[in-house]
């Protein structure tokens, strides 16, 4: 186990860009596999009322701090205007609705909060572990370990915050559990190895005498260890390893004091054990008719929550061992109008915490998250905690793959992803009104999958009939009106990209391109003779350009939508790029046409055809630019590129340029400027590290393209 070379680089968003608000993805699931979540923020974010309460948890590489607003499910007095004037963020500025850590190369398997909030230790499916500051601006990594020669499973800090303990799988390697300093990396004992060299989770006692316990994947078996050094304790008479029946111990809890353990697993029993001589106490058979997945100690200490495949979340006394209350978490998901008897896949309940010590939150293997409700005649919660009736957090548990506005006034944006999900969003909180429903199939497991799990492509909005058009990899395109697909239509061949002038959609696919109107397919498919890579139509409906595979833009007169072949090709641009074009934008004037490739942003008069700004002068994207767009007055044209980067232009100023680097990992999939801001400008953009941000880029335009 040795120290690695340390990248510091593209760990989060750079806080010198104007990001205003940040829309975060869901959990990354695996159906069997708890979900990892932390609710315990530790001293500097849990004692701060200007403190959201947190939650952190893993998006594929990336780690996903945050904010749970309790003021009502729509986000209370959020605004994506500008950043937060009621909570600060982790570094002590104003909050932008929580934060992504995109420091881990693999992905992230557990992350956990020091005792005293300043620094998060986090590993991954590599065996990693990677310590960094929470509360810099910069979130700069104190140190980076090679660990585990597998996955690590679980993480826990002392009460001191200066070691930490850590289990996983050891594949081929002696150990599958260590026990560390936080700060050298160097070993404090040697603990014991579960059955195959697959551990699945640990704790830390929060006291002197210190303790260690951690837990088999596959051997139903808790190994206990005192020190430091650390050392497993065996043959005393005292401890018993051995109190679950089967399967693995999927969660191990210290409470705050110390005085009591909590193990839960595949039988579906909660065990509690002495925290300091590690003695049986006693067991609660059958919790949950299924496994156990996660469990989580409130703030004093007094009761544990559970959560379970079989859609409950359950919270047990650990003085009497009885359920004092369950919540039937499916049901919530489902709603009203819907029942079943069968557990939906998406409502079994992969993980569970506290926030701020006694708000409970459990998760589903559909990622929505649930802030449950506690009666206060339990005496949990504060009455500025407590909430009427559960609150449902939905979004996108995938890379966002297209986004696009609904009608203009109503500060409405849907975005879809690769699961085929698409969600409405309110534009001016930033939160999600819900996830798009296919009334005519029944959603039987709860993933909200619109298009059979494929990949949606792309998504248009038809003003006149007030409809939302997605298209994707199942070969279908989707109609839509407010959270209700409607319709659907089949294509002859696959979908890739669409566009909408008032009522009139022109669809891509990778045959040649379809017209559909008012709903329905209106043209037979027109063949190219070249492969469609971008599409654009004219707000009037009567031009139409295509980007080619062959560095061509073509142009087409919509001659009459009820022929056969309602295009007829008027112009061709030729030699204006080196490389397929990938994206077009027409101005909201109608006069500009821009253009991008994997490198060059070009700009063409659309009149005329001539070539106001040439390949070579805005071509610093090093990637294929997937998408392009026009602010409200047309003086600024902004570009999104798989390479990570924002750019800004203007045709006015075009020596100069605004560069937001580092904007989503991954790559930027969708850009769209927000009209009726007067003086200002705001920028949304997606893309594949399934975060929407809010850019408000006023202050460098003005200074640097005007």
């Amino acid at each position: 186990m040795g120290v690695e070379q340390v990248d510091a680089s593209n760990a989060c968003i750079p806080p010198t860009h104007p990001l205003t608000f940040q829309a975060l993805p869901l959990p990354t699931a695996n159906r069997g596999e708890p979900i990892f979540v932390d609710g315990d923020g530790g001293r500097l974010n849990d004692n701060d009322d200007k403190r959201a309460p947190l939650v952190m948890y893993a998006w594929g590489k990336l780690i996903v701090v945050r904010e749970i607003n309790l003021n009502s499910s729509s986000g209370g007095s959020a605004t994506t205007d500008s950043p937060s004037s009621t909570y600060l963020g982790p570094s002590g500025a104003p909050s932008t609705n929580g934060f992504v850590y995109r420091g881990h190369s693999a992905p992230v398997t557990s992350a956990k909060f020091s005792p005293a909030g300043t620094y998060v230790a986090s590993g991954d499916s590599k065996g990693k572990l990677r310590i960094w500051a929470y509360d810099h601006e910069e979130h700069l990594p104190k140190i980076e370990l090679q660990v585990l020669a597998g996955p690590i499973r679980d993480i826990s800090w002392d009460f001191e915050g200066k070691r930490i303990v850590i289990i996983g799988e050891g594949m081929q390697s002696p150990e599958n559990a260590k026990v560390v300093q936080w700060d050298t990396g160097v070993k404090c004992g040697d603990l014991g190895a579960h059955a195959r060299k697959k551990g699945s989770s640990c704790a830390f006692r929060p006291c002197r005498p210190m303790r260690i316990a951690t837990g088999g994947a596959e051997d139903a078996t808790v190994l206990f260890h005192k020190g430091p050094p650390f050392q497993r304790v065996v043959g005393d008479g005292v401890v018993s390893e051995k109190c679950h029946e089967r399967g693995a111990i999927h969660s191990l809890r210290y409470n705050k004091d110390g005085s009591m353990l909590a193990s839960v697993g595949t039988d579906g029993n909660v065990c509690f054990y002495d925290g300091k001589d590690m003695k049986f106490i006693k067991k609660v058979e059958k919790v949950h008719k299924s496994s156990i997945y996660s469990c989580a100690w409130n703030r004093n200490g007094t009761h544990l929550l559970t959560c379970g495949a079989d859609g409950f979340a359950r919270l047990v006394d650990a003085t009497s061992g009885e359920v004092v209350h369950e919540w039937d978490v499916a049901s919530v998901q489902l709603g009203e109008d819907q029942s079943t008897t069968k557990v939906p896949m998406g409502a079994m309940l992969l993980g569970c915490t506290f926030v701020k010590g006694n708000i409970p939150i459990a998760i589903g293997f559909n990622g929505q998250m649930v802030v449950l409700s506690v009666p206060a005649s339990l005496g949990l919660s504060s009455s500025a905690d407590c909430i009427d009736k559960p609150i449902v957090i939905t979004g996108h548990q995938a890379p966002i793959s297209a986004m696009t506005f609904g009608r203009r006034g109503t500060n409405t944006i849907y975005t879809a992803d690769t699961d085929g999900v698409i969600v409405e969003w309110d534009g001016s909180s930033g939160t999600p009104k819900g996830r798009v429903k296919d009334v005519n199939e029944v959603d039987s497991d709860i993933t909200g999958k619109v298009h059979a799990g494929a990949t949606i492509t792309s998504l248009t909005f038809s003003e006149k009939d007030d409809k939302l058009y997605s298209a994707g990899w199942d070969d279908f395109i989707r109609i839509s009106q407010g959270q209700n697909c409607v319709d659907k239509l089949k294509m002859e061949s696959q979908p890739n990209a669409m566009t909408c002038g008032t009522s009139l959609v022109v669809v891509m696919t990778v045959d040649g391109l379809i017209l559909v109107k008012d709903g329905k397919v209106i043209s037979e498919l027109v063949r190219l003779s070249y492969t469609a890579t971008a599409v654009s139509i004219s707000h009037d409906e009567s031009m139409l350009y295509v980007g080619g595979d062959d560095c061509n833009i073509y142009i087409y007169s919509v001659v009459s939508s009820e022929s056969a072949n309602p295009l007829v090709e008027s112009h061709v641009i030729k030699g204006g790029h080196l490389k397929p074009v990938h994206s077009l934008a027409l101005s909201h004037d109608g006069t500009k046409l821009a253009a991008g490739d994997v490198r060059d942003v070009c700009v063409y008069s659309a009149t005329d055809y001539s070539t106001i700004v040439s390949k070579g002068r805005w071509c610093f994207h090093t990637q294929k630019i997937g998408c392009l767009a026009w602010s409200p007055d047309d003086s600024v044209l902004a570009s999104g590129g798989n390479d990570d980067d924002i750019f800004l232009w203007s045709v006015q100023k075009k020596m100069r340029r605004v560069h937001y680097r580092f904007s989503h990992r991954g790559g930027v999939t969708g850009l769209r400027f927000v009209e009726n801001k007067g003086d200002d400008m705001m920028l949304v953009s997606v893309g594949n590290d399934g975060c929407m941000n809010f850019w408000n880029p006023t202050e460098d335009v003005n200074k640097k393209l005007k």
